[in-house]
Formats: structure tokens, C-alpha cells, sequence
């Protein structure tokens, strides 16, 4: 008889579990398709992009499209680094660069969603950052795996960098213990903005 009731609660457990896993997917590929449509059709420039750097974003805000075509990674980025915002795509680190932008722009996404791709990612590679005003394109000069608390891999950059964030190793079950980094810098004879340095 006990048997039997635990049966039926591990039953019910795993109902449950895969309903919240459907729900959350769905959650993201809505954010995902609403992101595009809005990146394409509604967001003016002056909502995302303002020469005055003190200017910040909404938590959430549809900010970009990030795409590396030989990983087939494509997803768009918002503003923030929370969970609510990862669960629905990639997160702008606040206070980051912009794209295209002098400094380090730091993007993060989960290993086990929007960025496990980046497990194959090669030095080399081609990233397009799409935004509404223009795109940026970057090409990765490293990859490194590091704690936690090295936190020195967010640090502005003189010049144009894109950080890309997500835990490590890839098939980690739970809350994995490393990170892993790319680094990529503006493409050769890629437009820097000057007009959005930001302080």
C-alpha cells in the first residue's frame, strides 16, 4: 500500500515537472518570436539607443539579436542578467557596452538553452550582434573556463569587445561550478560608434 502511494506521487511529480519544463519553453520561444517581430517591426531607435550615456534600459527590454551562423545560435538579447530575463533569451549585463560600442559588451545566456551551442564555438568565429541602429559584427580571439568570482572578465575594454557568459561544463547536472567565456573583439574594418561611449 505505501508502495503503491509513492508510486503514484512520483507520478505526479514527474507530471508536474514536465509540465513546468513545457511551460517554461513555451514562455521562451513566445519572448523569442515577440523579440524578433519587435526588433524587425516596432522598437524605434531612440527606445533602445541614446547618445546620453547615462541612459539605462528597462529590466526585459528587447535590445538585440545575436546570431554565430556556423553554430546555428540565434536568439534575441535582452536587457538584464536575471533569471526572468535568461529564461527568455540572452541578458545584456547592465551597464555593459552596446553593440558596436567602445567597451566590453557582456552577454549571458544558460548552457542548457539559449547558449549551449558555444560548447563547439572556435576561435574565429563570426559573431553579428543585430541591432535596431546598425549591426555589429565580432570575431572570437579566445575562450577560457574560469571561477565564479572572476569577475575581472566583465571589466570595460578600450576598445569594442563582446563577452559572452554562460556555466560550465556544458553537461553539468544542477548548478554547474565553473563558467565559460568567450571573447570576441570588433571585426577588422567593422564602424566603431562613437557617438554612444558609455562612462
Amino acid at each position: 500500500m505505501v508502495l503503491k502511494a509513492a508510486e503514484r506521487c512520483f507520478w505526479v511529480l514527474g507530471v508536474l515537472a514536465l509540465g513546468y519544463c513545457l511551460y517554461v519553453g513555451l514562455q521562451a520561444g513566445w519572448s523569442q518570436l515577440a523579440g524578433r517581430y519587435e526588433l524587425e517591426h516596432e522598437l524605434p531607435l531612440t527606445a533602445v539607443f541614446s547618445t546620453n550615456s547615462q541612459a539605462r534600459l528597462a529590466n526585459g527590454a528587447v535590445l538585440a539579436r545575436l546570431d554565430i551562423p556556423r553554430l546555428k545560435l540565434s536568439t534575441v538579447v535582452f536587457e538584464g542578467a536575471g533569471d526572468d530575463v535568461l529564461d527568455r533569451g540572452a541578458g545584456h549585463l547592465a551597464g555593459s557596452a552596446l553593440p558596436g560600442d567602445r567597451g566590453n559588451m557582456v552577454l549571458a545566456a544558460h548552457r542548457d538553452t539559449f547558449f549551449r551551442p558555444l560548447r563547439n564555438i572556435r576561435v574565429g568565429d563570426r559573431i553579428t550582434v543585430h541591432a535596431p541602429a546598425h549591426d555589429a559584427d565580432y570575431v572570437v580571439e579566445s575562450t577560457t573556463v574560469v571561477q565564479p568570482q572572476d569577475t575581472y572578465v566583465l571589466n570595460p575594454t578600450p576598445q569594442p569587445a563582446l563577452t559572452l557568459i554562460t556555466c560550465y561544463p556544458f553537461t553539468y547536472i544542477g548548478a554547474a561550478p565553473e563558467r565559460f567565456v568567450v571573447r570576441a573583439v570588433l571585426a577588422p574594418n567593422a564602424p566603431v560608434n562613437e557617438s554612444r561611449v558609455r562612462d
